[in-house]
């Protein structure tokens, strides 16, 4: 196929996939918010030196500096192009307004993430919020298209860091594709039992359950809060309950506690809600570039369990089960297998992104390593937001930085009330869980 310009690159198959969501009510962007302490002599940072650094740093990000043409209005037919009239001073803007409180900053937020990125440019936007504290808030928006959780990290770190900080491991390796070697002999039982080992994995994962309070149909209103908590605290409650219970666990366990406690409040609890939860595939030992390299899990959260205690064993035996079949590779390689064709393709992702398949997305990004600093002002701490979806009223979105670990939750107030509490609701959990360790 005729590229549209010069140099023109198509999009892979996985952006243009997340392009095609794009709907009245889904934005189709993640969020990051990146929050910063003034200098030691008390000088917030201006939006003039950011836009000097990023100016600096762009051209070695060449999607920021490209947009995207659609053909005919098939996401299927897109293409990465040069933005001939790109100017930085259009991607980074300053909240006009005075200095704003945290509720403040959680309602900006909130509008930020109802507002749908410009198509004719580059897919990214940051608002520059200076806070009361005197500590400023970077609110970054990059369409998912563009990139996933990890990518987005790296272009954050590679725009503003003083020191470019590698992210922790992500989970997973990068998926390999089935081999296609001559039939017969070992070639041929090795594929066979490829085959076995793939429908036992869709028979493991894609088994539907009932639907719950969260599959409802949403607007395009949105609504965030975050809670963070020190990171070696759930490293400590992990080492605690058994050498196999990584942070994953003790994050998924102390999500279900917030939400058990949640739903029984408004007298809808079901026995659990499946979660699914997205792994990366990104290589842990090059760099593979930007874009979207995911794959999923899908994860029962136990509701109403006698204990803090049980949740977290069901959830690690889950966890432990799924990562040692490696079912995370196995469902990349299908659907990628499987995308060649078109109706079978769309009926199995329709049935995986069904509400009776799952309730709703919990994914945890792996951050950087240390705080780093932007322009010699230290981080404070580090927030991710993704959309949630139609008939997933509810996403969580997790991520660390240094020794923080921060919970964000999004979404849709007119479907579904009470995001502050699941968010002040997780740290609630963590505390029972330590507590019930402990005792």
């Amino acid at each position: 196929m005729e590229s549209p310009a010069p140099n023109a690159e198509k999009l892979e198959a996985d952006d243009a996939a997340i392009l095609a969501l794009e709907s009245a009510t889904i934005y189709g962007h993640t969020t990051k918010v990146l929050l910063l302490e003034p200098t030691s002599s008390g000088d917030r940072i201006r939006l003039s030196d950011l836009e000097e650094r990023v100016a600096q740093r762009v051209e070695s990000l060449p999607r920021l500096i490209q947009r995207v043409e659609m053909r005919g209005g098939n996401p299927a037919d897109s293409w990465w192009v040069a933005d001939e009239a790109f100017d930085v001073t259009n991607h980074l803007t300053e909240h006009p307004g005075g200095p704003v409180d945290s509720d403040g900053l959680r309602r900006l937020v909130s509008g930020a993430m109802e507002s749908r990125l410009d198509h004719a440019a580059p897919l990214w936007q940051i608002e520059v919020v200076h806070l009361m504290e005197g500590r400023t808030a970077l609110i970054a928006r990059f369409h998912h298209c563009m990139a996933d959780g990890v990518s987005s990290v790296k272009i954050l770190s590679g725009l503003f860091f003083d020191e470019q900080t590698a992210p922790r491991a992500a989970t997973g390796n990068p998926a390999h594709p089935v081999s296609q070697g001559p039939s017969g002999g070992a070639a041929e039982t090795s594929q066979r039992r490829s085959v076995v080992e793939t429908l036992r994995t869709l028979l493991r994962e894609l088994m539907p359950s009932r639907k719950t309070p969260l599959a409802r149909h949403i607007s395009g209103s949105r609504e965030v809060a975050w809670a963070e908590v020190s990171l070696e605290r759930v490293k400590r409650i992990g080492k605690a309950a058994g050498e196999t219970v990584t942070v994953n666990d003790v994050v998924l366990a102390a999500v279900g506690g917030s939400l058990d406690a949640w739903l029984a409040a408004g007298g809808k609890r079901p026995k659990r809600l499946k979660a699914q939860v997205p792994v990366s595939l990104h290589s842990q030992d090059e760099d593979d570039g930007i874009g979207n390299r995911d794959s999923f899990l899908f994860v029962d959260l136990p509701l109403g369990t006698p204990s803090p205690i049980e949740r977290l064993k069901q959830i690690n035996a889950e966890t432990h089960e799924r990562k040692t079949n490696h079912d995370a590779e196995t469902l990349y390689d299908f659907f990628h297998a499987i995308g060649r064709f078109a109706p079978l393709h769309k009926a199995s992702t329709r049935l995986s992104s069904g509400p009776r398949e799952f309730a709703l997305s919990v994914s945890n990004v792996p951050g950087p390593r240390t705080a780093a600093q932007v322009l010699g002002r230290p981080t404070a701490g580090l927030v991710t937001l993704a959309e949630p979806a139609d008939r997933h009223a509810v996403r969580i979105a997790i991520i660390s930085i240094g020794d923080r670990i921060t919970f964000g939750v999004c979404s849709d107030p007119e479907a579904v009330e009470g995001t502050e509490r699941i968010a002040t609701g997780i740290a609630d959990a963590l505390d029972q869980l330590e507590l019930a360790l402990n005792s």
